[in-house]
Order: C-alpha cells, then structure tokens, then sequence
C-alpha cells in the first residue's frame, strides 16, 4: 500500500510538472609635414575593428536534446523521486525523451524553437522503444520560454509558469552550478521549483505541497555536449 501511494504521488508530480554588425572608420590622410617626401606613404590611423552580435541565448540552450545524452537524478521524499532521463530519438527541432524513476517509463517530445520549448506530446506508459515523435500531438506546455529574464510568465493547464531567477545558484550530487535559470510552477495545491542549466539542462526540481517535500537533483550528466 506505501509502495502505491508513493507511486500515486510521484505520478502526480510528473504530470503536474509536465502538464502543469557594426561600423568601420575610413582613415583620414596624414597631414603633410614641411620637409617630408611627398612620396612617402603616410600612416594610417588604427582601424577599429567591427562589433561582433552576439548570438541571444535562446530557452533550447537551457533544454538540450541531442541524441545520447542521458540524465540521471537522486530522489529524496519519495521513492520514485530517483529517476533516469534519455534522448532516444530526434529528429529536425523534435526530440523524444524517456523517463525511468523504477516505477513507471514515459516518453515525451519536445519541440524547441527560437521562442520556447514546448512539451507536444506525453504517454504515461512507455515501456517498448517506439518513436513517438510523429505522433499526433496531444500536450502544448511550454517548459520554458524567451525572453529567459525575471518576470516571464505564462499559462499553463494547471497553474502558470515563471522565471523568478536567472542567476540561481544549485548544489547537486553532481557538482555546483550557478547561472541557472529558475522556473516557479504554481498551482492552487502546490509549488514546484525548477533549476536548468546551460548546455546541461535540468539540474534540480522541487516539489512542495503543504509539509511534503519532494526533490530530485542531477547525479550525473553523460553524451554529447
């Protein structure tokens, strides 16, 4: 009975979490100074160098999705709330997620754009190694969304969505990282808090309900960068 309350927990969790250039100057001439060659060349002043754009940093940065790269998570508060995370299947600006916390397996797709990462498409139970990603689409959730800047905010099925932190320090089995970026989730029964890091993406996420605290922290990070 504990093992199926746990389980009904974390299930509730997942859900919630997932449903829930510039310009160069032109030289002038030297002036000509009495007495010097009129053949000598003069010298030019230093050229400035152009100004470089900086490419934006977009919320797929924070949310990679090549093919390989794995996750694995350590739990406390639940049994379940250890899990894995790998990305079985891409395809274009579409990647396919599956989730292992020793209970149940998901999938999940996300599509990533220059706007958001968006949560299309999400089956309960996965257990075989089929490719979902041309699926029908049955979810639109964005997990994060631009501009990354404190105060973005959006709706979400259960509650709404907001960066309350761009530069969140976090601590995990895996190493110390800051910069992070910081997502409130909130519905009207729970909160839960979510830490992506650049390049790695999600590092922490926590559940909180009432005295119920759930967490699970990156343990390890492995593939291509």
């Amino acid at each position: 009975m504990k093992r199926t309350t746990s389980l009904f927990m974390l299930t509730a969790v997942i859900l919630f979490c997932i449903l829930a250039a510039g310009c160069v100057r032109t030289p002038e001439p030297a002036p000509q100074v009495p007495g010097q060659d009129e053949d000598t060349e003069p010298e030019e002043e230093p050229r400035e160098a152009p100004d470089e754009e900086t490419p934006g940093i977009r919320p797929a940065d924070f949310f990679p999705l090549e093919l390989g790269l794995s996750w694995e998570y350590q739990g406390e508060g639940n049994e379940y709330a250890s899990f894995t995370r790998e990305v079985v299947f891409t395809d274009g600006n579409l990647g396919q997620i599956r989730e292992d916390n020793g209970g149940t397996v998901t999938a999940s797709v996300f599509k990533t754009d220059s706007e958001a990462v968006t949560l299309v498409y999400f089956l309960g139970e996965a257990y075989g190694d089929d490719n979902y990603l041309n699926s029908v689409p049955n979810s639109n959730v964005a997990i994060l969304k631009a501009p990354l800047e404190v105060g973005t905010k959006w709706e979400e099925p259960n509650g709404t969505r907001e960066i309350i932190d761009t530069n969140a320090a976090v601590s995990t089995p895996a190493g110390n990282f800051d910069q992070c970026i910081k997502v409130e989730i909130d519905n009207p029964n729970s909160t839960v808090y979510e830490y992506y890091k650049k390049d790695i993406g999600l590092v922490k996420r926590e559940f909180i309900s009432g005295d119920t605290r759930v967490t699970s922290s990156l343990e390890n990070f492995s593939g291509q960068q």
